[in-house]
C-alpha cells in the first residue's frame, strides 16, 4: 500500500527509475507553473492598474473588446479607454480580475500538485485535493466572463460584452473531468485503506 498511496523516498524507491523520472519530470513543471503563476499574477495587477489610471491614447475600448492601436486608425465603435468615466473603468478592472483570479488559483494549486509529485507524494490524500481543486477553480473560469459581465450589466457598469470563447467550455468540461478524477483517487485510497484494515 505505500507504493500505491504515496510514493514516499524510502532509499531503494528512490532509486527505481521510474520514481526518479516523476519526480525530475515534476520539478520541471512545478518551476514551469512557477514561472507561470508569477507572470500571470504580475500581468493581471499590471492590466488592472492600466484599466483604473491608463491616461494615453492607444488603447481603446468598445462592445467587442479591447483594442491597442499604434500608429493606426481608430477601431470602429470603440473610444479611448482614457476617456471612460469611472465606473465603466471599475467595472473593467472588476471584470478583468474577476475572469484571471481563478485561473491564477488554477496555476497555483498545479504548482502544489507538482511540487507534491516531485517531493515523491503521487496518491495521497493531498494529491486529490489539489485536483479538486484546479477542476474547481477552472469551472470558476469558466462561469467568470459571463457572471462578471451580467453583475456590471446591472449596475450599468460594462464596456466589454464579449465574455463567451470556446475556452470557457474547455475549462468547464476539464474542470468537471478532473473534479471526477479526484473523487475516483479519494476513493480508491478509501478501499486501499479498508483492504489494509482487514489484513
Amino acid at each position: 500500500m505505500g507504493i500505491l498511496l504515496t510514493m514516499r523516498a524510502s532509499e531503494r524507491d528512490a532509486e527505481r527509475p521510474i520514481h526518479r523520472r516523476i519526480q525530475s519530470r515534476s520539478r520541471l513543471f512545478a518551476a514551469l507553473f512557477s514561472g507561470l503563476l508569477w507572470l500571470t499574477s504580475a500581468a493581471t495587477a499590471l492590466l488592472v492598474l492600466a484599466a483604473l489610471f491608463y491616461a494615453g491614447s492607444h488603447v481603446y475600448v468598445g462592445a467587442e473588446g479591447v483594442d491597442i492601436v499604434f500608429g493606426g486608425a481608430a477601431p470602429t465603435n470603440a473610444v479611448p479607454l482614457a476617456s471612460l468615466e469611472a465606473r465603466f473603468r471599475i467595472g473593467g478592472a472588476f471584470a478583468l480580475a474577476a475572469q484571471m483570479v481563478p485561473a491564477i488559483l488554477v496555476l497555483a494549486n498545479l504548482r502544489g500538485l507538482f511540487r507534491l509529485y516531485a517531493a515523491g507524494t503521487v496518491f495521497a490524500r493531498e494529491n486529490a485535493s489539489y485536483i479538486k481543486r484546479i477542476g474547481l477553480w477552472l469551472m470558476i473560469y469558466a462561469v467568470a466572463p459571463f457572471a462578471s459581465v451580467m453583475l456590471l450589466t446591472l449596475l450599468d457598469s460594462v464596456v466589454d460584452r464579449a465574455w463567451f470563447h470556446v475556452v470557457e467550455v474547455q475549462a468547464l468540461v476539464l474542470g468537471g473531468i478532473l473534479m471526477v478524477v479526484a473523487q475516483v483517487m479519494e476513493a480508491g485510497r478509501e478501499i486501499e485503506l479498508d483492504r489494509d484494515g482487514f489484513v
